[in-house]
């Protein structure tokens, strides 16, 4: 089971991250609605994940990870730079972010043996992390188009 929740809080402290650099970086885009609601949804989406692996560990007995500030400030930093660095950078960044998030999380899958509901959850928020890499890639082109 310590591997469970091990994995578990790895995940939560990753969606921690997702959350911090998104929140910081929708300023950036303020100037187009679109945009800009594509960024809430995506922080409130990561939100959620982080809550739902929250509670899974919880409703598992066990212990939630503790350095969860840790990668959201972490989080903050990247938002920050890459927001500096510009959207298209903003961009890149976010979409390897999600692909590293699918390929980690698919990985969990393979090497822990997880729950049912776990895995249940795991795989709804990799779906969610593939529909952030498309909406920041079909954004990146957009970017792409008005600088061509």
């Amino acid at each position: 089971m310590g591997n469970v929740i091990g994995s578990l809080n790895t995940m939560y402290n990753i969606e921690r991250a997702a959350t911090a650099i998104y929140k910081t970086q929708a300023g950036a885009f303020k100037a187009n609605a679109a945009v800009y609601e594509t960024f809430k949804a995506a922080t409130a989406n990561e939100q959620e994940h982080a809550d739902g692996l929250k509670a899974r560990v919880a409703e598992l007995k066990g212990k939630g990870s503790f350095i969860g500030w840790f990668f959201a400030l972490g989080g903050l930093m990247i938002g920050l730079m890459t927001r500096i660095m510009g959207k298209k950078r903003v961009m890149k960044t976010n979409i390897w972010v999600e692909n590293k998030a699918v390929k980690d999380y698919g990985a969990f899958l393979k090497k822990v043996n997880f729950d049912e509901k776990s895995a249940a959850l795991i795989k709804k928020n990799i779906g969610d992390e593939q529909r952030h890499v498309d909406n920041w890639t079909r954004i990146l082109g957009e970017l792409n188009k008005k600088e061509a």
